[in-house]
């Protein structure tokens, strides 16, 4: 497939610095790319890359000013990041392969309700009173637990579990090993061990919801465990029991919320980040990785380091940790010599 700079310049708002007829049939990074390739330039670490590049086309910021000449013909656009992603989504749906019908080797109970252009892969198991949207694909060997709903334009990859009574809205992805549904860890002790407090609740994703592989988001004790629209969540990530997550949040790989805590909208959590139980963070939130998150945060803050605190003085932290062994021995040598001064003082 090939494309212009010019009818990717009308795809994407932007306007052309350069040669408007070089055509491009695949994308690169900036160090990598070779002629016929469009790449991106938004982080102005790799503006280097940019004199020296072989890529046709290379998508800039709108003020992007070169200080040095450029062979590539440069299309300019408000967000290069964004408009990559638009394009390669482009492509995405052209070339992607959407398999149709139901397998015969799948397993689907007479109870349960699909659009007549579901597909189901081979050995994919519905249970009785599921339904299923238009255009949803659920791919082999998946579980689709009893009374669960699935919206339009799913897509449920291999190996994927939906346990029972979980409502999942339109256009979702679900990667391959995620679990929904899930029981929460629930247990209450007693003199004879641990007993299991039964998770009679549900999960609810609503619309445009990516759930990364081996992802877990358990099920409620009571009421629902809810991912709110546009949130994406990477490989490993686990929502435990009565969790709310906001509009739009991010989290990175290995991001742990435990029961009943809730994070805002437009949230970003790196990875590794630890939030604990029956907390609340608000909007706009930013926590770096491996951040651990054990009390309440207000709206539009950035924050880093375990216990987490603002950027400023993690970091302002992190430069003192670095210097602890000197700052030690220095302790040591002014103790030894105002012992010494008190010594002589006594003499």
């Amino acid at each position: 497939m090939q494309y212009q700079a010019q009818q990717i310049a009308q795809l994407i708002d932007g306007r052309i610095s350069g040669d408007a007829s070089v055509s491009v049939s695949n994308f690169a990074k900036i160090e990598e790319a070779v002629a016929g390739d469009l790449t991106f330039l938004a982080n102005p670490k790799y503006e280097s890359f940019a004199y020296t590049t072989a890529a046709s086309i290379i998508l800039v910021r709108e003020d992007f000013e070169p200080r040095e000449p450029i062979a590539s013909t440069l299309i300019h656009v408000s967000d290069p990041y964004a408009a990559l992603a638009q394009l390669m989504q482009l492509v995405a749906e052209q070339i992607e392969h959407k398999p149709q019908g139901i397998d015969p080797r799948a397993v689907i109970s007479d109870e349960a309700t699909l659009a007549p252009d579901v597909y189901v892969g081979a050995y994919a198991y519905v249970e009785p009173g599921v339904k299923i949207g238009s255009g949803t694909r659920i791919y082999p060997g998946a579980y689709i637990g009893r009374g669960s709903t699935l919206g339009e334009g799913c897509i449920v990859y291999p190996h994927v579990v939906i346990y029972h009574g979980v409502s999942i809205g339109h256009r979702c992805i679900l990667h391959s090993g995620a679990v929904i549904g899930a029981d929460g860890f629930g247990f209450a002790p007693s003199l004879e061990g641990y007993r299991k407090i039964p998770q009679l609740g549900n999960v609810v994703i609503e619309d445009d919801v990516e759930v990364g592989a081996n992802a877990c988001i358990d099920r409620a004790v009571m009421g629902s465990t809810v991912i709110k629209r546009g949130v994406k969540l990477d490989n490993m990530v686990q929502i435990a029991h009565n969790c709310q997550v906001g509009e739009h949040t991010v989290m990175a790989a290995q991001v742990g919320m435990a029961g009943s805590s809730n994070v805002g909208s437009w949230c970003r959590l790196g990875g590794q980040v630890g939030v604990a139980g029956h907390l609340t963070i608000e909007d706009r939130v930013e926590i770096g990785g491996q951040t651990g998150v054990i009390g309440n945060i207000k709206s539009d803050r950035t924050l880093l380091g375990s216990p987490a605190m603002d950027a400023s003085t993690a970091l302002r932290s992190y430069a003192i940790l670095a210097r602890l062994p000197e700052l030690h021995r220095k302790v040591g040598q002014l103790e030894k010599e105002l012992k010494s001064l008190r010594n002589n003082q006594k003499e």
